[in-house]
């Protein structure tokens, strides 16, 4: 080597950084993070309340699906289901002392928008009627289990 400051032979390579380490991360990245992990626990310990809150519906749901037969004895079973469920849902003073055409009506009021009950509604009335057709069994089965799913998370609003 010369002592020629401006000899090629003296040069030597850039010196680099060391590459930067993932970790540990950076403050924002823990904020964000316990910030993320805390909404999904809130949004899970919602999901579970209304899972737990829900269950008389599913309770519900597996009797009338336990229902055989047809006629005014499946009629007034369905009844008796929907009318525990109720309620459940509706709290006892405004559904107990519902029968007859008043608890049908309820039943229609109580069904949101775009599900058919109509069969669920005649049925629940005309079993109470001397000489009233028995509903079929399987349509008024059907709709009372669409009128159990449309009533989820109804008591949880409420609890």
């Amino acid at each position: 080597m010369s002592s020629d400051p401006g000899d090629l032979a003296n040069m030597a390579d850039l010196a680099l950084p060391e590459p930067i380490s993932f970790w540990p991360p950076a403050a924002g990245v823990w904020i964000v993070g316990v910030t993320v992990g805390a909404m999904l626990a809130v949004v899970a310990w919602r999901a579970l309340r209304r899972y737990r809150a829900d269950a008389y519906l599913r309770g519900a749901e597996a009797e009338i699906d336990a229902l055989a037969g047809g006629g005014a004895e499946t009629a007034e079973a369905v009844s008796a289901v929907l009318k525990r469920a109720a309620i459940v849902a509706y709290g006892r003073e405004e559904v107990a002392s519902l029968t007859g055409p008043g608890w049908a009506a309820f039943i229609r009021q109580t069904t949101p928008a775009g599900i058919q009950t109509a069969d669920l509604g005649e049925g629940l009335t005309d079993m109470f009627v001397p000489g009233g057709r028995a509903p079929g069994a399987s349509a008024l089965v059907a709709q009372a289990k669409d009128w159990l799913r449309s009533q989820r998370g109804r008591a949880a609003k409420e609890a």
